[in-house]
């Protein structure tokens, strides 16, 4: 499925199947996660340029291998790191690698047409950035751990900090993302409160292991019933999806001594207001999360396989209805995560 250009429609269309380099490594594509990263994507929010082929949720079969590569062989099953990086600055050294230095872009964006893409039968990427999957895992569950379950974990453990008995509200819960949060912060200990807009939703945030839910279209100043929940002590830690300035100075009046706000996704023309004396007076945190290290990816995917987050995807689709399932998302309509069966 190739986008020809930013804000269009996605075409179907024959390629050809992307050469390997010495270091380079070929997978077969067997299914691909589709989210809002995608959408932003394909409406040039990421930059790159067109024509293009969207998709880094990716899990498959290792088709071909350059003659450097040792790190997997044909025939294995593997998903893909979602970050090009150097490997070799003062961030990727210490595995902090979505900052680094010489960020060379990402798979699916900066990759361009000759690569292909998860929307595609075939992608080619950097021997580095490909992980192996294990076996029991079905491709249609393993491929959103690129994204939907390794952001989970960067950001509950690295940057929320959760700690056991930590109250944890989780904006947009019911999200291809939210969901696996609300898991990973189960994980680490944390009793979840939902916040989404949906009964659809917050059902599913409860199924996964929520505590407690809030619907935002009922309770939007969510602040009020978070301090209700907790007997006005407040949250230990606020993970938002939805990042407009009403959620973000929801979250923040939500927080309790030493709270802990972290915001990830990025809104043109987003402006928010909050005084600064609450970060003094009670040393409050608002901070942001980008993305997950390899530390990061390779840990979630055994999380995966012990089964202490399962993917949460609720509908899978033909490569070809691509198109309709980001119109399903722009539409929120689309609970957890939806993956494209290649």
């Amino acid at each position: 499925m190739v986008l020809h250009e930013f804000g269009g429609p996605l075409k179907l269309e024959d390629v050809p199947i992307p050469r390997i380099g010495r270091q380079e490594v070929l997978i077969k594509n067997k299914a691909c996660g589709v989210g809002l990263t995608v959408s932003h994507i394909k409406d040039g929010r990421f930059g790159g340029k067109t024509p293009l082929i969207l998709g880094h949720e990716v899990a498959g079969e290792v088709a071909e291998i350059g003659e450097d590569v040792q790190n997997v062989k044909v025939g294995d099953r593997a998903t893909v790191y979602f970050y090009m990086t150097c490997g070799t600055c003062k961030w990727c050294r210490v595995g902090r690698e979505p900052l680094c230095e010489n960020f060379r872009g990402y798979v699916g964006v900066h990759t361009g047409l000759d690569w292909g893409g998860g929307y595609a039968e075939y992608i080619k990427v950097p021997a580095e950035n490909v992980f192996k999957l294990p076996n029991e895992a079905p491709f249609e569950e393993a491929c959103i751990v690129a994204d939907a379950i390794a952001t989970p974990l960067h950001v509950v453990r690295e940057r929320a900090k959760v700690r056991p008995l930590d109250v944890v509200v989780v904006v947009g819960a019911g999200g291809g993302v939210g969901i696996h949060v609300v898991q990973m912060a189960k994980v680490f200990g944390g009793r979840v409160i939902g916040v989404d807009v949906s009964k659809e939703k917050l059902d599913k945030v409860k199924e996964v292991g929520g505590d407690e839910v809030i619907n935002a279209k009922i309770s939007p100043n969510f602040d009020e019933e978070v301090k209700r929940l907790t007997n006005g002590i407040g949250a230990d830690a606020v993970i938002d999806f939805v990042c407009r300035e009403e959620t973000i100075e929801a979250g923040f009046r939500s927080l309790a001594t030493s709270g802990r706000q972290v915001i990830l996704a990025i809104h043109p023309g987003v402006v928010i207001k909050i005084p600064p004396a609450p970060f003094v007076t009670r040393e409050l945190v608002l901070t942001g999360s980008r993305y997950a290290s390899k530390q990061d990816f390779a840990e979630s995917i055994e999380i995966m396989k012990r089964g202490l987050v399962k993917p949460i995807v609720t509908r899978t689709f033909p490569l070809e209805e691509a198109n309709r399932v980001h119109e399903l998302l722009e539409k929120k309509e689309i609970v957890g995560r939806a993956v494209l069966l290649i």
